[in-house]
């Protein structure tokens, strides 16, 4: 029976340091390589920000990015499925940007060439920590004024400010039941992440997509945090870190290690041959 092992990144397969250790770099590719290991990972990053992150690991699978928005293929950028706004979405989620005055970090596709847009003047302390992590990215393109932030296929919005300047335009958000709003802390910083996309985009849906391209016939998934819970539902098995959310942990198959001690890759190790 093929399964397919699905792994969060940031607090679940990364290190503090927001890169996999040498340790399950040299594991995962020994497993992919030698024992035919079906491992991708399902992320709320970028292909771009996923693949340094993962610098020298085997990526021969399509991968879930952007909180299930988008599901690609990383050797090619071939993009397999995008689930972006339509219209009206836009125009009222333009509207409760102005009313709170919030400004977005906004996702498109321009064809096949991704973009990510923002007033460069309005950019708050945590966008520019962001973009400063991803000095170089060639999808960036800061622009002078909200008319500006315009694109086809406009697929997410990543609002990053603090706690008090994002409560009220999440809220107003969650009344749209054609809307998804991932509402939460950083998880490295202070700083609080207001993710906007259509309904119906989960990491969930996206590793579904990976499951039936490939062919499988169950799936095991690794996570830490509140947007891996529909990838746990998703999946025959889950497992949560320890170091992940009780309310994770309470609806997981199991709890295995620490992120910072290798606890994928550890439980792989173990456990691999149960599987095939």
């Amino acid at each position: 029976m093929k399964t397919l092992f699905v792994s969060d990144l940031d607090g679940t397969l990364l290190t503090a340091e927001e890169r996999i250790s040498a340790f399950s770099l040299r594991h995962l590719n020994e497993m992919i390589d030698e024992e035919g290991l079906y491992f991708t990972y399902a992320t709320a990053r970028s292909l771009n920000s996923a693949a340094k992150a993962l610098w020298g690991l085997r990526q021969n699978l399509p991968v879930v990015l952007y909180n299930g928005a988008v599901v690609m293929e990383p050797w090619s950028g071939k993009m397999l499925y995008n689930n972006h706004f339509n219209r009206e979405q836009l125009d009222f989620l333009r509207d409760v940007f102005a009313a709170h005055d919030v400004w977005p970090l906004v996702y498109s596709f321009r064809g096949t060439r991704e973009r990510v847009s923002w007033v460069e003047e309005k950019a708050t302390s945590g966008v520019r920590r962001y973009l400063g992590r991803r000095a170089g990215d060639p999808r960036f393109s800061a622009v002078r004024d909200r008319d500006e932030l315009v694109g086809d296929d406009i697929f997410y919005f990543n609002c990053i400010d603090t706690k008090e300047r994002l409560e009220a335009l999440h809220a107003e958000v969650l009344r749209r039941s054609d809307l998804k709003c991932i509402y939460e802390r950083e998880t490295y910083h202070t700083d609080y992440w207001c993710e906007i996309m259509p309904a119906g985009t989960s990491k969930g849906e996206g590793a579904r997509r990976v499951k039936e391209l490939l062919g499988a016939e169950r799936m095991v998934a690794f996570g830490d945090g509140h947007n891996d819970k529909e990838l746990f539902l998703a999946a025959d098995e889950s497992y949560a870190v320890k170091n992940a959310e009780d309310s994770l942990k309470a609806m997981a198959t199991g709890v295995i290690g620490y992120s910072e001690e290798d606890a994928v890759a550890k439980f792989l190790m173990e456990n691999l041959k149960k599987y095939t």
